[in-house]
């Protein structure tokens, strides 16, 4: 069976396997792990930490085809390896979907941001001595050293994640010493291939996948390097741009996660915790409050599109705002706690900073209070980006069919859909989220 077709329900015999190996190696293993990533045991956990025996960067420059037990942090540092196995992140170098060495995690998101209905398999790294500092609005302070690792794969029927899927490319966003840096990796699908390479430029690939009982054929869209920059940086006029992460806030991890499906090797095989607590517990998180203090945002996927005509319209209300927070905010998005964003050397963003199309007077955070300016939700507000002559406002209460923000999430028009990158294809679901939020809102003076 070839690499890009992967059978989601072996990976549970591969992590006791692993588990059992766990134990052996923390029993054996010594805990000093000083030294370059190159020849110190970075493949080891000791003990229940995460980044325990993980290693760290040496501060030497890097070396893509050194051999390491465990990451190549100092790869990772310094150099743009041109294989993504070079960096040494997986215990199976040919299946980034599961059991990162020492010092990765898997996460997920309570509603995550849609690419083409493609699954999504999410680690993070944290090097040997650091942990991430809580946050509580903006995205979790990460030490320099991490990686956030995101691996795209297309379903052969989005009804059954766990069955056959293509694995098409996989994502990182390293945080280096001069700010987070985005590398994307290509698996060239169907070639055979066991390795996946630097993607300087974008590529186009044609995929199938069932959706709903219908097969879809489209061109997936592998992003450029530079595109990343589009959706991940914020700016502000005269001072660079910074490149940020996007997913991981503590409102979208503070959700439970089954930890038997494989991911760490210090876990016991049926341990289902909430991941803000499970990374506070095991050593990579620090200064979480307690969990009734901690934001959350509703789950949304595409299995809770039925469940639209018996939710309750707050409960809509708060499912719209967490969707457009994880798929439009990072654009739409414009002071509130932007300057709570910590960067890496310990300063913090300037609160001139805003998304890429946050000037635009739309502003969708979910943590922006919507009652307080519905205008920034779009309502009664005419588009001030694009627009279009058959939608007048952005949001016109009671009006789906004339919102201008319903049909850019719907369309599939580069002039107008949103968000503009990471998506060819409709996000149904989505659509019938935001139309039934629209939908439910009294008419106002801009309804007709």
């Amino acid at each position: 069976m070839s690499v890009f077709e992967n059978l989601n329900f072996g990976k549970m015999t591969r992590l006791s396997v692993l588990l059992a190996a766990a134990s052996v190696m923390a029993a054996c293993s010594d805990s000093d792990s000083s030294g370059s990533s190159a020849t110190s045991g970075g493949g080891s956990t000791t003990g229940t930490m995460i980044n325990s025996g993980a290693s760290a960067a040496s501060g030497n420059e890097g070396d893509c085809d050194a051999v390491t037990d465990g990451v190549n942090w100092d790869a990772l540092m310094t150099e743009n390896c041109p294989n993504l196995s070079d960096y040494n992140l997986f215990q199976d170098s040919t299946d980034p979907t599961t059991n990162p060495n020492a010092g990765g995690v898997i996460f997920d998101l309570t509603t995550p941001l849609f690419t083409d209905y493609a699954s999504k398999y999410r680690f993070a790294f944290v090097p040997e001595g650091e942990t991430i500092k809580y946050n509580e609005n903006e995205v979790l302070n990460f030490p320099i050293g991490s990686v956030i690792v995101k691996t795209f794969a297309m379903p052969v029927d989005t009804s059954a994640p766990d069955g056959a899927e293509v694995v098409i490319e996989t994502r990182l966003l390293i945080h280096r010493e001069n700010g987070w840096v985005a590398r994307p990796y290509y698996w060239n699908p169907g070639s055979g291939d066991t390795d996946a390479e630097l993607s300087i430029a974008s590529k186009t690939v044609t995929v199938t996948t069932t959706h709903e009982g219908t097969a879809r054929t489209f061109d997936y869209i592998v992003p450029s390097q530079a595109s990343c920059l589009s959706c991940h940086a914020v700016q502000s006029a005269g001072l660079p741009k910074i490149t940020l992460p996007i997913g991981p806030k503590a409102r979208f991890l503070n959700r439970d996660f089954d930890y038997t499906s494989g991911s760490a090797l210090i876990q016991t095989e049926n341990e289902t915790a909430n991941q803000l607590t499970f990374w506070a517990e095991h050593g990579i998180l620090s200064g979480l409050p307690n969990l009734t203090s901690v934001p959350v945002t509703p789950t949304y996927r595409d299995e809770n599109e039925a469940a639209l005509v018996n939710m309750s319209e707050a409960e809509i209300q708060d499912a719209a705002e967490a969707y457009l927070d994880i798929n439009c905010a990072h654009c739409h998005r414009a002071g509130l706690t932007i300057a709570e964003i910590e960067l890496g050397d310990g300063s913090n963003l300037a609160d001139t900073y805003r998304g890429a199309a946050g000037s635009t007077g739309l502003q969708v955070e979910y943590n922006r209070d919507f009652e307080d300016d519905q205008t920034k939700f779009g309502v009664c507000k005419t588009p001030v980006a694009g627009g279009h002559n058959s939608y007048p406002q952005d949001v016109v209460p009671s009006r789906a069919d004339l919102s201008y923000l319903k049909f850019r999430v719907e369309t599939t028009d580069s002039r107008h859909k949103m968000p503009e990158l990471g998506r060819v294809t409709t996000h149904d679901e989505g659509v019938s989220l935001i139309s039934a939020w629209i939908n439910q809102m009294d008419p106002a003076n801009c309804t007709p």
